[in-house]
């Protein structure tokens, strides 16, 4: 059985409300209006992606895992390893990439970075959710894929590496 399948499955992580409070709270926190294009990496379930949806954007989904099509019927979903490999999406594709518990899963989180980088438009945003190592330290590495803790002076700086400005 595969990941998604394990740690995502309803039993050992039940459907809650969640995500419609993040994502309404990061739609209201950074200006996000109906049609603009998103894109998340580590789409998982895509609990995420179906609200953004139903808050009327434009939805694109990527994740390592073929299963993660399974959860996402109608979400257009890629199968790629951001890890090493590019999106088969053009460059300046998004006006949103958006990830939460995704880059700590990266041993290469630089490339995934300037691919983001490469996919959003000029003035597009980048949101970067990871458990914060200072307060997850003793948990961290529960989940066995973790592989790269970052704080949020590393996650700072590795974005400012690769070109991004305005980092909030």
């Amino acid at each position: 059985m595969s990941y998604l399948k394990t740690r995502y499955s309803e039993k050992n992580r039940p459907y809650t409300s969640y995500p419609e409070k993040l994502v309404n709270y990061l739609i209201n926190e950074s200006n996000l209006s109906k049609g603009m294009k998103i894109y998340e990496p580590g789409v998982g379930r895509g609990e995420h992606l179906i609200i953004f949806r139903n808050a009327g954007l434009d939805v694109y989904g990527s994740d390592i895992e073929e299963d993660a099509k399974d959860f996402n019927t109608d979400i257009d979903i890629e199968v790629v390893n951001l890890d090493t490999d590019t999106s088969s999406h053009d460059d300046l594709s998004f006006d949103v990439i958006y990830s939460k518990s995704f880059v700590e899963h990266l041993n290469n989180p630089t490339f995934f970075l300037k691919e983001a980088h490469r996919l959003l438009k000029p003035g597009g945003k980048l949101i970067t959710l990871t458990p914060d190592w200072d307060s997850q330290f003793k948990n961290f590495f529960d989940d066995y894929t973790h592989v790269r803790p970052f704080t949020l002076k590393s996650l700072e700086e590795i974005q400012t590496s690769v070109g991004f400005k305005n980092i909030n």
